[in-house]
This record gives C-alpha cells, structure tokens and sequence, in this order.
C-alpha cells in the first residue's frame, strides 16, 4: 500500500497519507507521494484545488517519523542533494498553480502542524490540537519555522515553541491559524463548500494572484507597490479576464478557460 493515496474527487484532488498506525508521520515516501500528487495536479487543467489530510481521525500527522536508524539518529542529510526532501514538497506547495487546502482530520504536531502552516488554507476538526513539540526531544522546529513565521502572530509563535504545548483548533482559529473549525461531521462538507467557491473564481487569476502574494510578501511596501502595478496589465490582458469583464456586463456567470 503507498504511503499517500491519490483520489479526484469532484474538482479536486485529494491526497491522503496513508500511515495511520504511526499517526501519519512524515518520511520520504510521504514526501515523494505528496510532491507527486501535486505535480499530478498540475497536469489536469481540469483539477481547481489539491486538498492534503490523514488516514483515520486521530491524527492529520505527527511531525516526522522518529523512529531511529542504526546511529539512534531520525534525521539524516544527503550532503549532495540540493534541498531535502520537506524543502522539495514545501517548494512544491509555493508554486502549485492551484490553492492547497490541509484538511485537518486530526492533531497536527511538529512538522504536521508546519505542513498545515504551509497550505493556502485549513479546514480543521474541532477535537484537534496543533502544536510544535520539538524543544520538549532537544531540537527547534526548523524546517518549518518560515511558514510558521508567515502564519502566526510572533509572540505565540516563540511561546508554542519554546514550551512544546500545544492547542486547541478553537484556539488557533483565534490567532488566525487557520480558516475554519468544525465537527469531525462536517469536515468534508466544510472541505467540499470551500473547493467549490475556489472553482467559480479564474483559474487564471488565482495561478497568478498566488504567485504575486508570495512575491510581495517579501518585498518593502514600495517595492511591492511597483511590483503590483506591473503585475495588473498583465492579469487584464488574459483570456480570464476579458470574459469575467464580459460575463460581468451582460450579468451572466463567467466561463473560465484558465488562460
């Protein structure tokens, strides 16, 4: 059995990790499953969002897979690969030219949680509890620490990670963590009402919207203004926006071809 299993369901495509009896955690196999589902995505014009969660309900995923090698070490690092494997599916999420929805079927710890931090959204069950319990084994959440830093307010950011406690779904509604909390009932609702709204929009647009939000995000404000108004004659001039401009005048629905 892999250890990610890939499904169309509707618009979407739905990548599930496949571990639950190590409360799917991260390996490479994961990582490979889950970069090759998104590179799938890629590949069907038709598919409008990828939407990644867990087996079971207990847990989205615990982080990475701990269990040591024959030195007693989890962590090893291939000196000749450019990016290792987390980086690789983190670059992959960044430039998916769909949004990617974490479907939080469960707890979500350590690099869990920075997998939830990394997607465009999260839908998350209300008996879930996210967190970063890395200090608590002697080492700091790393690998995540960039998305984190762009998702969580500063001060709650240093205190989940300096003492290791996690919290409640409520709770990082709260902080604005994530988008929605709801029960375990209606997660696939919730999941499916967001895919939806996501497919009525351009596909276009929100190719190109993703990749100016990351740009910007970086830049100074100044350097952001001139970078956005460069951008903009360039989204008018698609095929997109000529027809939502059209359907908009003739108060019609539009007909999006993603170009």
């Amino acid at each position: 059995m892999p250890d990610v299993r890939c499904e169309r369901k509707g618009q979407a495509l739905w990548l599930t990790i496949d571990r639950e009896e190590r409360r799917n955690a991260l390996n490479e196999a994961v990582f490979d499953g889950l970069r090759a589902g998104i590179a799938q995505a890629e590949a069907s014009p038709e598919v409008r969002a990828v939407v990644i969660t867990g087996a079971g309900e207990k847990a989205f995923c615990a982080g990475g897979d701990l269990k040591p090698n024959a030195e007693g070490d989890p962590f090893t690092v291939d000196a000749a690969e450019r990016d290792n494997p987390a980086v690789k599916l983190f670059r992959a999420i960044i430039d998916c030219r769909v949004p990617v929805i974490a479907r939080v079927n469960g707890h979500a710890l350590a690099g869990g949680f920075g997998l939830v931090c990394a997607c465009d959204f999260a839908v998350v069950a209300d008996h879930a509890r996210l967190g970063v319990p890395e200090a608590r084994i002697g080492i700091f959440p790393m690998m995540i620490l960039p998305f984190m830093l762009r998702t969580i307010p500063r001060r709650k950011l240093l205190e989940l990670c300096v003492t290791g406690e996690p919290i409640s779904a409520a709770e990082a509604l709260a902080h604005g963590m994530v988008n929605y909390v709801v029960p375990r009932t209606a997660l696939d609702q919730k999941v499916d009402a967001l895919v939806a709204s996501i497919a009525a929009s351009s596909p276009t647009a929100i190719c190109m919207g993703r990749r100016a939000l990351a740009m910007i995000d970086g830049l100074s404000l100044e350097a952001g203004l001139e970078y956005a108004q460069r951008v903009l004659p360039q989204m008018a001039r698609t095929q997109d926006a000529r027809e939502g401009f059209r359907a908009f005048n003739e108060k019609r629905s539009p007909v999006w071809t993603g170009r």
